[in-house]
This record gives structure tokens, C-alpha cells and sequence, in this order.
């Protein structure tokens, strides 16, 4: 399955950019076909967080590219393949995370700290000295800290093979602030440990509303 997974995310890009709207369509199927077997194959645990990820991934989407426009995709659309594409890469972090070694954590945040600083002071990218901070954010008060940091590195590969390749590129000036971005910002990390906390935080609230239910069937039933 993780091979699957890590085929669909590499090799689905090249075939959406260079087989068009119908390589775009074919990608898009295959990538769904994938979620349902993953939805379908992973422990039950992981379904609603997994589910979460996609509606979480979906909205932002729409909000970052069509109505903040940070970034654009080549065709102008948000493709079809790119929530359930968010899954596999969640699935991947969810995988890879626990042999992340702890000097690895180091490494991530040294790289956005220096970075960050550095893009900040030299006006390149201060679109990433913010999400820089917005990450280190995350590490600091996060629950899950190997999640983050692998999630960071993962995205930075899909965001720099992406953008190489022209499914999508970033604006230059970010719409709305007096920031500029580089394309892919390098700490772009940053969003996706956020899309992680925000799954965290919704699957713990459903997992407490799921409790108080059945604590009131069982009373109920105990009656």
C-alpha cells in the first residue's frame, strides 16, 4: 500500500501536466480509487481522521488558491486528485513519523529558523518567515511532534517536485500583505502541520462528542 501510495504521488504529476485534461481525469480516478482502498485496508482508528484530512484539505484549498490566490494550479481548477492526493501524503506522515529519529526534529526547525531568518533579512521570502514561525508554533505546542516535522519534509519534496514540473505555481507578492513568496516558499511546511493540528484537534472533539453519546445510551439503556 505504501508503495501504491508513493507511485500515485510521483508519478500522478507528470501525467496530469503532460497528458492534459485527460491525464488530469485519469490521475483524478486513480487517486480516489487509491483513497477508498486505503479508507478501506487501514486500521479503524485512522478512518475518521483520514476523512477529516480530505474535507480540512478541501476547504483549504479553495480558500488558499481560489480565494486568497496564494498559488495557482496550470489549469486554473483546484484538480480533482489534490484532496484525496492530501490524504496519501497524510497516510504517508502518519507512517513514516514514528521512525523519525529525535535529531531529525532538530534539523527540521534549525533549517526553518535559519531560513526563515535569513529570507526574512535578505526580502527573498518573507512569506516563509512567517510560516517559519507558524511551524515552530506548531512544534512547541503540538502533540505530535515527529508528525509535524515528518510532514514538513514531505511536503517540501512534493511542493519543490510540483512546482518543477508546473502543476502549480506561487505568487510571487502574496495577495493582501506586504510579503513576497518564493515558488514553492521553502517553510511551506508550515500549512500542512497546521491542516495536521486542525485534524488532531477535530478528531479529539468528535472522539469526546462519540463518548458522551454512548455514556447517555448506556444510561439510557441502564434505566
Amino acid at each position: 500500500m505504501i508503495a501504491v501510495m508513493l507511485l500515485t504521488v510521483t508519478a500522478g504529476l507528470p501525467v496530469d501536466k503532460l497528458a492534459g485534461i485527460p491525464g488530469q481525469a485519469a490521475v483524478s480516478i486513480w487517486t480516489w480509487g487509491v483513497f477508498l482502498v486505503l479508507l478501506e485496508r487501514i486500521d479503524q482508528k485512522f478512518r475518521l481522521p483520514l476523512m477529516l484530512c480530505l474535507i480540512i484539505s478541501t476547504l483549504g484549498e479553495l480558500v488558499l488558491s481560489l480565494v486568497w490566490g496564494l498559488y495557482a494550479y496550470w489549469l486554473n481548477n483546484i484538480p480533482l486528485f489534490i484532496p484525496p492526493g492530501h490524504v496519501l501524503l497524510f497516510a504517508l506522515g502518519l507512517t513514516a513519523a514514528p521512525h523519525l529519529p529525535k535529531w531529525a526534529l532538530i534539523v527540521v526547525c534549525s533549517f526553518a529558523v535559519s531560513y526563515g531568518a535569513s529570507a526574512w533579512l535578505t526580502s527573498t521570502d518573507t512569506f516563509s518567515a512567517v510560516l517559519a514561525l507558524f511551524f515552530l508554533g506548531c512544534m512547541a505546542f503540538g502533540n505530535n511532534r515527529r508528525l509535524y516535522a515528518t510532514m514538513f519534509i514531505i511536503s517540501l519534496f512534493m511542493e519543490l517536485y510540483g512546482t518543477w514540473i508546473g502543476n502549480w505555481v506561487w505568487v510571487a507578492q502574496v495577495p493582501g500583505l506586504p510579503l513576497v513568496s518564493a515558488n514553492p516558499p521553502l517553510c511551506v511546511g508550515a500549512l500542512y502541520c497546521v491542516l495536521d493540528l486542525l485534524v488532531e484537534s477535530a478528531n479529539r472533539h468528535a472522539g469526546r462528542r462519540r463518548h458522551a453519546s454512548d455514556r447517555v445510551l448506556k444510561a439510557g439503556c441502564a434505566v
